[in-house]
């Protein structure tokens, strides 16, 4: 398949919609690498892949609006080995649910929050519901310039925007969704200006100081919960750690919001475990269990019982109908 082009202008697009159905993934795992990033591509069943795609390449950085059907993405060892990139990535989800499993644990990705990562260093995205996405890709090393001298070395989450749409707690986050909005929509207009404002943005979301206040310290708590719940040794003290507070003061600003800490991360493990059951059917419960940050597929089964009203197992039966 050829390089996309369009004489003149940064702006490349992409769609399946005059493709072969068979020949749809290749196009678009081809297109991806020629423009943004190398990707290993699977869809989730025998559906045709649908996609589009607009790419722009500013002096340095990349911008794209990706929107396509259900589909799992990878970058594992072996294929960054043979595609790597050099680049760091910020995915802003616009709209549906995304599982993103790293080296560390997984996070579970909603709309308005995005995630920045290093594109060689292994990771998996599933998209159960479709993807619908804004992504930002920057040389590595412009972003340990802009990050004064600090290396990325696990993903990190931000909120960019609210459930309503309005702009998140992490301001320049939403501003930077924004800003790349407004940037593809000029289709190729005012690049060097639009780059060196995505620039200052991304320096203040990386060297922002956590802030002192019990809504920071909270808001750190979740972040650090949502980071590593599939990690069953977690534990009140590592998250209060992670917060920069005591276990006291997280335990009052749990009960502040009115729920502990125990019963909160419980929820997570089990909103997690829910949402996996629908959208990975055949998936054996005890790797489920294990993904959630349960200790065994037995207290995960009687947990789940407890406070869903029905088993593991039942559930995903219902879902494979």
């Amino acid at each position: 398949m050829p390089k996309p082009h369009i004489p003149g202008s940064p702006l490349l697009s992409f769609s399946t919609s005059q493709i072969p159905a068979s020949h749809r993934l290749e196009h678009w795992a081809s297109y991806n690498a020629a423009t943004l990033m190398g990707l290993d591509i699977r869809t989730i069943d025998s559906t045709p892949l649908v996609a589009e795609e607009i790419t722009l390449h500013c002096p340095t950085l990349r911008l794209a609006r990706v929107k396509g059907s259900p589909q799992v993405i990878e970058r594992s060892e072996r294929f960054i080995a043979t595609n790597p990139t050099g680049d760091v990535a910020m995915f802003f989800a616009l709209g549906g649910e995304a599982f993103f499993y790293h080296s560390t644990g997984m996070i579970l990705l909603k709309p308005g929050q995005a995630v920045l990562c290093d594109l060689d260093r292994p990771f998996l995205r599933g998209f159960s519901q479709g993807v619908y996405e804004l992504v930002l890709t920057v040389p590595r090393e412009e972003y340990v310039r802009l990050a004064h001298g600090s290396s990325l070395r696990e993903p990190v989450i931000y909120d960019f925007a609210t459930a309503a749409g309005a702009p998140g707690k992490d301001a320049a986050a939403a501003s930077l969704a924004s800003l790349a909005n407004s940037v593809l929509a000029r289709q190729g207009e005012g690049l060097e200006q639009g780059e060196q404002e995505a620039f200052a943005l991304m320096e203040q979301l990386l060297t922002k100081t956590p802030g002192t206040d019990p809504r920071s310290a909270y808001q750190r708590a979740l972040k650090e919960i949502e980071r590593r719940f599939t990690d069953h040794s977690l534990d009140r003290a590592q998250v209060a750690a992670a917060a920069g507070i005591s276990e006291r003061q997280l335990t009052r600003l749990f009960a502040a919001q009115g729920i502990s800490f125990g019963d909160y991360l419980v929820s997570h493990r089990l909103q997690t475990a829910e949402a996996l059951l629908g959208s990975e059917p055949y998936t054996p419960i005890a790797e489920i269990a294990r993904r959630c940050g349960f200790a065994s597929p037995s207290h995960f089964a009687r947990t789940f019982k407890a406070r869903m009203g029905a088993l593991p197992s039942e559930l995903q039966r219902a879902n494979r109908g």
